[in-house]
């Protein structure tokens, strides 16, 4: 081979050989830009878009989903329903539905048994209400009765509603449920509500709250009340789930997210208003309140604390009961046990991931859990220094202002990530982009209750204290003239607490 000849296949294999390089190279370069594209795409991805999310808890829970769905081991959420689904009280509106339609199962000798249902410690002033309670019950049975499940009709509910022994049994009914609140919680007392399903079979109950639910959903949001011979009852109609709560909902089922509620409402009426807002196919179950029940299936006046079980999701809007009693009432502390005893051990032992929550009742399990990294609490703007939403909304607000806080952040620092979600309640009630609410009958939208909120939240970074001190020290109820009270105010809402992130 002459040089020439050398020289140039040295060329050609140079260039054969530096092809084959550069082929690969650009390969390579090709892949890592698909799964850079890839990786960028699903950083970008928004599950959750509905323009009433608050930009911050949008952000948050698209953040959630992207790094904790889609697991091995299916994680779970729970959330409370009244006032954090629906926004205003399912059950409450279901008080008035019953009272208006009289939906009782229950002669009048009945009726004063149910009445008077654990109410013998209390003084003469309430049972006097009671007696009254009983005498109009009867009164009215005789004229109208006798009632049913499916109440009165149309036409002789238009001339129930403007009798006056009518107006006196309901301004009652409703003023002992207000009346015993100065004696117990407002879920203790809500129990002594729950006597007035006596009667009903579990089905009459779900009926009779599907009834509810689509009625007063399709209504503005108004102040009423009833004026009887000893007083005046009021209360707000209007009741509804928004398009936020379905959309967050689904995306977290399609992302692998098993979807809890934990109530202390009866679990009935909880069951019907997840049919009737669309969130049946996203629901793993349901636990909540449960009474006791005769052999034949009707409620008595007693909760159930043996045998009471939540219910799973079944398909085609079934409900199936659950094998595993919640042993508990589901308020407070009680929330943390019914969901330690009935939803953590079908997980292996894991806590849950997310909770959603509004007030006192849904502190404790919005708290303990070590294993939550995320909690959305719907800000009602109503909850002051001695309720659990009050002081969850401080704390959401100092983790904003001082800590800087995102999910990832919040993480690294073992904190729980707590975002406030702020509400519109006038009209036909929806959520709003930001953690500010506006409140029924108000214009001006505001974070807080009241100025000692404030006050507490700017206490707070001043000291720089961590969310577990916050958590710890001021969730203890502490009366104003107590030597260790910065504020000079009473603040606090537990007797006693197990702790920040305290459960497995």
């Amino acid at each position: 081979m002459t040089p020439l000849k050398k020289y140039c296949a040295k060329i050609r294999n140079f260039a054969l050989i530096n092809s084959s390089e550069l082929i690969m190279r650009l390969r390579s370069f090709r892949g890592v830009l698909l799964f850079a594209t890839l990786i960028a795409t699903q950083a970008c991805t928004q599950y959750v878009t509905h323009p009433d999310w608050n930009p911050d808890a949008k952000k948050a829970i698209n953040s959630f989903i992207r790094t904790e769905g889609n697991k091995k081991e299916r994680p779970y959420v729970v959330f409370d329903f009244d006032n954090t689904c629906s926004i205003f009280d399912i059950s409450e509106q279901l008080m008035i539905y019953q009272l208006e339609n009289m939906c009782f199962n229950l002669n009048p000798e009945k009726f004063a048994e149910m009445a008077f249902t654990g109410m013998g410690a209390y003084p003469e002033s309430l049972q006097k209400v009671l007696r009254d309670i009983i005498s109009g019950y009867k009164d009215l049975y005789d004229r109208y009765g006798p009632f049913t499940p499916e109440g009165v009709d149309n036409q002789k509910g238009v001339i129930l509603r403007e009798d006056p022994a009518w107006k006196d049994f309901a301004v009652g009914m409703g003023r002992m449920y207000d009346l015993l609140q100065d004696y117990m919680t407002a879920d203790e007392a809500y129990l002594w509500t729950m006597g007035w399903f006596s009667g009903l079979t579990g089905n009459d109950l779900y009926e009779m709250a599907k009834r509810s639910h689509k009625l007063y959903s399709s209504v503005e949001t108004l102040k009423r009340s009833w004026t009887g011979a000893d007083g005046t009852h009021s209360w707000i109609d209007g009741v509804s789930v928004s398009d936020n709560i379905r959309e967050l909902w689904k995306a977290l089922y399609d992302n692998g997210f098993d979807i809890w509620v934990c109530s202390a409402s009866e679990v009935a009426p909880v069951m019907a208003a997840v049919d009737v807002f669309g969130l049946h196919d996203y629901c793993k179950g349901v636990i909540a309140m449960t009474m006791a029940r005769d052999e034949e299936g009707r409620y008595l006046p007693e909760y159930d604390f043996v045998d009471g079980c939540g219910f799973l999701a079944g398909p085609e809007g079934t409900w199936v009961r659950d094998s595993i009693p919640t042993g508990t009432q589901p308020w407070g502390e009680g929330k943390v046990e019914a969901i330690r005893k009935s939803i953590v051990p079908k997980y292996g032992g894991r806590g849950p991931l997310a909770g959603f929550m509004d007030s006192t009742g849904d502190f404790n399990f919005c708290s303990e859990f070590a294993s939550l990294r995320l909690v959305i609490c719907f800000n009602r703007a109503s909850r002051k220094v001695t309720d659990g939403g009050g002081l969850i909304a401080e704390v959401a607000m100092y983790e904003k202002e001082a800590l800087k806080y995102n999910l990832k952040k919040a993480r690294k620092a073992g904190d729980i990530l707590y975002i406030l979600q702020g509400r519109d309640e006038n009209g036909m009630r929806s959520l709003r982009p930001s953690e500010s609410t506006i409140r029924l009958g108000e214009s001006a939208p505001r974070v807080f209750a009241s100025k000692e909120n404030s006050i507490c939240l700017n206490y707070f970074k001043e000291k720089g204290l961590s969310v577990k001190q916050i958590l710890e020290t001021y969730s203890i109820l502490t009366d104003a003239t107590d030597p260790a009270n910065p504020f000079g105010f009473t603040y606090g809402f537990l007797d006693k607490y197990d702790g920040y992130r305290s459960k497995e």
